[in-house]
Order: structure tokens, then C-alpha cells, then sequence
């Protein structure tokens, strides 16, 4: 079963560092380029510098992006810009935000997870990794030594003990972080009472936990325990590489905001709009909508049903229901009934590869959560198509993870990602 502990964090001195917004910033795969110029502008201390360090065309073997990362680490550590948390704690952490008229405060806790390195194992994934962002965090993590930001995993927890612990502190203290980041309320509360933490890491010990973000950054802590155990280094390293930090929230329907990332295809063959009309209609029921925010009503309507949106230039922007699953399903014949079932594996499978002959491949789709975004870069002329789609919900990922299946790449969109420059876990 997972294990979890609680550790020594290191965190930005609050008597150094007075203005955390101006050194946090969000998980590194969901920064632009011009998001890292503006973090990079911010703070000469920004996490940023350590996450995703710029890349220059004078970098070497000896002084690049990871080297520099490493040396920004050590000198805030010597400096006392960053200090490491006297007593082993874990950390509450919650989120206030508003989402379609909510007011949403999701609260978890970040702590150490143990990192299965057997064949068996309890933290189950969802998505396909690729190789390139694991090499990227894999240099990372062996020049700094630590595990910068935290990977979001879900648990069940129908005693709800964990939950009461976690807002009976936070309701009952003050918070020793308090920051707000585009529109989202990060607070922080360091729990250091050994009798809780015992509680939350029973109630862990006797569950799975499902991964809803950093995939790649947990197959890199796997990746880096694995080479530590080779190498000759002390027992205490040796026994902290095979932990990694993690952001536990409860699998709550209520407390988790997903967004979908729709589809931008660059290149369509020579099919028109016309001519992927006409090949989608005997599988579709398809109406015309006048606009996006109408068409985007209208797929969240019909969110029960297999229903995407379609852009490819003009006026109009269509609503395509699937009108049975037999069809869609011959399609995907070796997959299992719950991965059937994914609106991004019928996109996918079905519609772009079986009825139009569109490849997904990563140099032909964009994935964006916006859509006036994505409708736009079609409008541009860039690009031929924009598909949309209906946020996969977290039930699907419990299923898809339990049955040892992984979803299509960009299947799920957390919202809010835990920010980076909060914690850190210094091996």
C-alpha cells in the first residue's frame, strides 16, 4: 500500500522574502515562454529559475539550464533565502477559487510518497509518459538532489478522517502561507502533531492513490531511486530517493475542477468542412451552433452523451452527438469497455484516425484549454480544424488507472495545479 511521511521542507524565508508571490509560479510543463520571461522578471529568487531555467545558445556540459538550477539551489539554501523546516511535518494545503459561479475550497495535504520501484503498485497512472520530458526531469532532478514541485494524486476516503483533520487544523490556526495566484487563494498550514500525521498515514497506507498530474515527474523519481540504489552514497540518501513529494486531495467530485484540452489540427489531408461533414454525418447527429459560447452551452448540456464541437473556419460552428457506441467501438476493438467510453478516445480512435484519416500524432495536434484560443488559430489560417470536447470527469481516471489502462495523451486538466516554490524536498 502507498506509504506517506511526513519531511523537513524547505521553503522560502518569510524574514527574507516577503512578497511570495513574486518567487511562486505554476508547475513547469504549463508555463509559455513568455509566462517564464515574465516569472524570470518578477524576482532574481522566482522558483522559475530552478523549475525551468532558461536555455542559452552558449550552454554546455559544464554551464546550462540544469547546472545553472543546481547553483541557484545551493547559494538561496547557503544565502538563507530558502530554509529547511526544523520538525518533520506535513503540510495542508488548500485552494480557494471560483469555477461557473462557485466558490470551490479544495484542501489536501502535501507529503512524502513512497516510490513503488517493483512491478506491483499502488500508485496507479492514467496517462501515457513520453521520453523527452522525462529526460528534461531526470537531468533536473540529479543536479539539484531534490524534488521540486509536487505531483497531484487523488485517494478515497469514505471515513472522511483525513478530511476532518485537515479542516479542523486549518479552521483552528493561522496559515504560515498565505498567497494569491492568478485568482486562485494558496494557503499553507504545517502540521507537526505526531498523533494526526499517524492517522493520515494509516488511512493512506489502506488505499490506492491515483495520479492526476506529473506522471512524468513520478516515473522520474523512479527513474532517480533506481540509479541512486546503484550508486555509492549514504544510507540516509539512499533511503530519501525513494520518496518523492506529493499533493494528496480527496477523489470528491465537488472538490475537483477538470478541463478538457481541445484538439487543434494542423493539417487535414484535403478534406474541407464539407468534406468532414459529410463523412462524420452517418455516425453524428449534427447541428449547426452561430457561435462558440453557444456550441460550448451546448456540449456541457450534453455532457452525458458523446458530444464534441467542430470549428473549421466561417461562421458556423458545429455540435456532433455520436448516435451509438457500436459504431465508435469497432474502432477500438482491444480496448476494454471503460477506455471505450472516454469522449478522447473516440476523438481519437474514431474520428480523426477511422473517419477522417487525421493523424494525432504530436506535431499535428495542439492541445489548448481555451477555447476562443483554439477556435482562433484556426481562424488564423494555421490550422484546419478545432475539435472540442467535454472534461473527462474523475471517476474515469479511478476507472481507467484500476483497470492498468492509459487514457489518450492531454486526456485531463486539473484545475488549479499546486504551485511550485511552496515546498521543496531536499534530499
Amino acid at each position: 500500500m502507498p506509504k506517506i511521511k511526513p519531511f523537513n521542507a524547505v521553503r522560502y524565508n518569510r524574514d527574507r522574502v516577503r512578497d511570495l508571490s513574486k518567487v511562486v509560479a505554476p508547475p513547469y510543463d504549463v508555463i509559455s515562454p513568455r509566462e517564464q520571461n515574465q516569472l524570470y522578471k518578477k524576482d532574481v529568487n522566482n522558483i522559475v529559475r530552478i523549475i525551468l531555467g532558461k536555455i542559452r545558445k552558449t550552454d554546455s556540459a559544464h554551464d546550462n539550464r540544469y547546472t545553472r538550477a543546481a547553483t541557484n539551489l545551493k547559494k538561496w539554501m547557503n544565502s538563507g533565502i530558502l530554509v529547511r523546516d526544523k520538525k518533520p511535518s506535513i503540510y495542508i494545503y488548500a485552494q480557494k477559487y471560483k469555477y461557473n459561479g462557485k466558490t470551490i475550497n479544495r484542501i489536501g495535504f502535501i507529503s512524502l510518497l513512497g516510490l513503488d520501484l517493483g512491478k506491483e503498485t499502488k500508485v496507479l497512472p492514467h496517462e501515457i509518459t513520453l521520453a523527452a520530458p522525462k529526460t528534461d526531469r531526470l537531468n533536473l532532478t540529479r543536479a539539484t538532489g531534490a524534488n521540486l514541485s509536487p505531483i497531484f494524486v487523488l485517494y478515497e476516503d469514505r471515513s472522511r478522517k483525513v478530511d476532518s483533520i485537515l479542516r479542523h487544523f486549518s479552521s483552528a490556526n493561522a496559515p504560515a502561507i498565505d498567497v494569491k495566484s492568478e485568482g486562485v487563494n494558496h494557503k499553507v498550514w504545517i502540521l507537526e502533531d505526531p498523533s494526526r500525521i499517524k492517522i493520515i498515514e494509516d488511512v493512506l497506507g489502506s488505499t490506492n492513490v491515483f495520479i492526476a498530474d506529473g506522471h512524468h515527474r513520478y516515473e522520474v523519481g523512479r527513474m532517480y531511486a533506481r540509479e541512486i540504489e546503484k550508486a555509492k552514497v549514504s544510507a540516509e540518501r539512499l533511503a530519501n530517493s525513494k520518496y518523492t513529494i506529493a499533493y494528496f486531495v480527496e477523489s470528491d467530485e465537488d472538490m475537483l475542477t477538470v478541463f478538457p484540452a481541445h484538439r487543434v489540427i494542423k493539417d487535414a489531408g484535403n478534406l474541407s468542412a464539407g468534406d468532414m461533414l459529410d463523412k462524420l454525418q452517418p455516425y453524428f447527429r449534427i447541428k449547426k451552433s452561430s457561435g462558440i459560447k453557444k456550441m460550448m452551452s451546448s456540449l456541457d448540456s450534453l455532457k452525458d452523451e458523446h458530444t464534441f464541437g467542430m470549428y473549421a473556419g466561417g461562421k458556423d460552428f458545429y455540435i456532433l452527438t455520436l448516435k451509438s457506441t457500436r459504431s465508435s467501438d469497432s474502432a477500438m476493438k482491444d480496448k476494454p469497455k471503460e477506455w471505450k467510453r472516454l469522449d478522447v478516445s473516440i476523438l481519437h480512435q474514431f474520428i480523426m484516425k477511422h473517419v477522417l484519416g487525421i493523424s494525432d500524432s504530436d506535431d499535428n495536434v495542439e492541445f489548448l484549454k481555451s477555447p476562443d484560443e483554439a477556435a482562433g488559430l484556426v481562424k488564423s489560417g494555421n490550422f484546419k480544424v478545432v475539435f472540442f470536447l467535454n472534461p473527462t470527469k474523475a471517476r474515469q481516471v479511478r476507472e481507467i488507472a484500476r483497470i492498468g489502462e492509459r487514457m489518450p495523451r492531454k486526456a485531463t486538466y486539473f484545475y488549479p495545479k499546486p504551485l511550485s516554490g511552496l515546498v521543496i524536498n531536499k534530499h
